[in-house]
Formats: C-alpha cells, sequence, structure tokens
C-alpha cells in the first residue's frame, strides 16, 4: 500500500485519464506556461511538491517489512520534460532480503519522455 499527495504551487493540477493507455492512470502533467529563460523572459514551467508513504509487508514469505518516506519536489519545463528531486528514507526489517536498514538517499533525476 501507498499514499501519495502532492500540490502544484504554479496552479497545475493532475487530470485522470479513466481509460488511459494503460487503463485507469494520470495522465501527462501540462505546464501552464513553459520554462524559458531568454534575455528580458522567464517562465517558471510547473512546480510539484510531492510526498509518498509505502509499506510492502512480505513476512508471510519470510521475507521481511519494507516502508518507506518519500519527500521531493518536480520541475516541469514541458509536458514532456521534468527535473525530479527526492529524498527517501527507507526502513526495513531484519527479515528483508538485504537486511534491516534505517538509511536515507538523495535522488536526482532528468527525465525526458515521447
Amino acid at each position: 500500500m501507498y499514499a501519495h499527495l502532492s500540490w502544484f504551487p504554479t496552479g497545475e493540477s493532475r487530470r485522470y485519464e479513466k481509460f488511459g493507455q494503460h487503463g485507469a492512470q494520470f495522465g501527462r502533467n501540462v505546464p501552464k506556461q513553459r520554462f524559458v529563460a531568454l534575455p528580458g523572459r522567464l517562465t517558471p514551467g510547473a512546480w510539484e511538491l510531492k510526498t509518498r508513504y509505502s509499506h510492502l509487508n512480505l513476512d508471510r514469505f519470510l521475507k521481511g517489512q519494507y516502508n518507506d518516506l518519500t519527500v521531493g519536489v518536480n520541475w516541469y519545463w514541458s509536458d514532456r520534460t521534468r527535473v525530479m528531486l527526492d529524498w527517501i528514507h527507507p526502513v526495513t526489517t531484519s527479515a528483508a532480503v538485504f537486511g534491516e536498514t534505517d538509511s536515507d538517499l538523495l535522488a536526482l533525476r532528468f527525465d525526458f519522455n515521447w
């Protein structure tokens, strides 16, 4: 199970596609203004603040429990380009495949899709 919350301070919202390419899914985010940085012209693109909590219980398979908290920001330059920065805090039990952990990860990703 997981719970995901996000907010666009630039005013965008997520589109829900009942009959998307892979069934019911969130659609592509489209910024109200594309990111542009030219002399005399600067538009921000879209900014999304997000958090997610995930839980996976594999105790019945003797593989432990996996939990993580993610907090991050997405910066959409266009509907096909974004920069993602996430802080991820995983916590696993000793029965997990790679043992117990209480760690912190910082992930920076650039996503270009078509």
